[in-house]
């Protein structure tokens, strides 16, 4: 080899070795995506035993914001439009809290004649909360269904909240309609506590209206010794309002679901299905809602879902979206 062509052919640079800080980095992106989950787990436990179970609105939310940032280090710059999407639904609940606790009327003068026309005619004269008591209550010695009547009760402040986090981190396009369709459900909801404020089937025996009912999920609950997160603007029961009980959100978030996630095959439908029917049981035989309360939830929940199917329809005919385009 001549001269010249070693000039032209000069031996590879070494490869430079990254710095120490550069290895420090590395290794953080990849230990954070696992150890941020890790510690929100254990901060979540830590606080649950401490502090009892999140259900307030501003609790609930800060530990499903504090998960989703938790479990979305890897994508850290998608935080900025977490709280710009999550945000303003906290803040339509809280004020959502405010307006349902806002009715004047006092708990005995809430109807309850048509209510309890309604479920003596369905029941063949006798109320179906009274009937179900009467077979399954066992006067205070707490059987295995109504440990798991508890725990289907308390799956409706956490369930819906849940899905929509799981829908922000892994299908958000349909995040949106999601929470649409818990907004027009909701909204719907108070609508109807405010213009026909009712009494619960618990209420309505205390008040003398029917034969007395026992409020399960309560004596479930001082059996258990679980207790709850204190609310940071709720109070101590401020913002409860015992004449809300037509519709049952109870009722009516769980036919949502069904509603919503209908296109996901026959195994979530069986699920949902038998998910609704469970807490439909438990409500009645709970004596927390009458029958005719759950079926103006699946009624209301229908529209509202008709309301976006028919919506979103005419958006994409607006926008000349192929049909194909549209099933997707």
């Amino acid at each position: 080899m001549s001269a010249a062509e070693a000039e032209a052919d000069p031996a590879p640079a070494a490869i430079a070795r990254p710095s120490r800080r550069e290895r420090a980095l590395a290794l953080a992106r990849r230990a954070l995506p696992i150890l941020a989950p890790v510690a929100y787990v254990v901060a979540l436990a830590v606080s649950i035993a401490g502090d009892g179970i999140p259900l307030a609105r501003d609790q609930l939310f800060f530990w499903l914001l504090l998960g989703i940032a938790a479990f979305s280090v890897a994508a850290w710059r998608t935080w900025g439009t977490l709280l710009l999407e999550w945000l303003p639904l906290l803040a339509l609940l809280v004020a959502y809290d405010y307006l349902r606790g806002a009715v004047t009327i006092e708990p005995w003068e809430a109807h309850i004649a048509p209510q309890l026309a309604f479920d003596e005619w369905l029941g063949g004269g006798t109320v179906p909360t009274v009937w179900l008591q009467e077979q399954l209550w066992g006067g205070g010695a707490l059987q295995w269904y109504d440990y798991a009547s508890w725990v289907v009760y308390m799956t409706h402040f956490f369930v819906i909240w849940i899905v929509a986090a799981v829908l922000w981190r892994v299908a958000h396009h349909r995040f949106r309609r999601y929470v649409t369709l818990v907004v027009l459900v909701t909204l719907a909801a108070l609508a109807t506590y405010w213009a026909y404020p009712a009494q619960p089937p618990w209420l309505a025996g205390e008040n003398g209206e029917m034969p007395e009912v026992v409020r399960i999920v309560p004596i479930v609950w001082g059996e258990l010794g679980v207790h709850t997160a204190a609310s940071l603007w709720e109070g101590k029961g401020d913002l409860v309002n015992l004449v809300a009980a037509m519709p049952s959100l109870h009722a009516s978030y769980p036919f949502m679901l069904l509603l919503f996630f209908w296109p996901a095959g026959w195994r979530v439908r069986i699920g949902l299905a038998a998910y609704t029917a469970a807490m439909g049981f438990v409500l009645v035989y709970g004596g927390e809602h009458f029958v005719i309360d759950l079926l103006v939830g699946y009624l209301w929940t229908g529209i509202a879902f008709g309301v976006l199917v028919l919506a979103a329809r005419w958006w994409r005919s607006l926008r000349g979206e192929e049909p194909a385009r549209q099933a997707a």
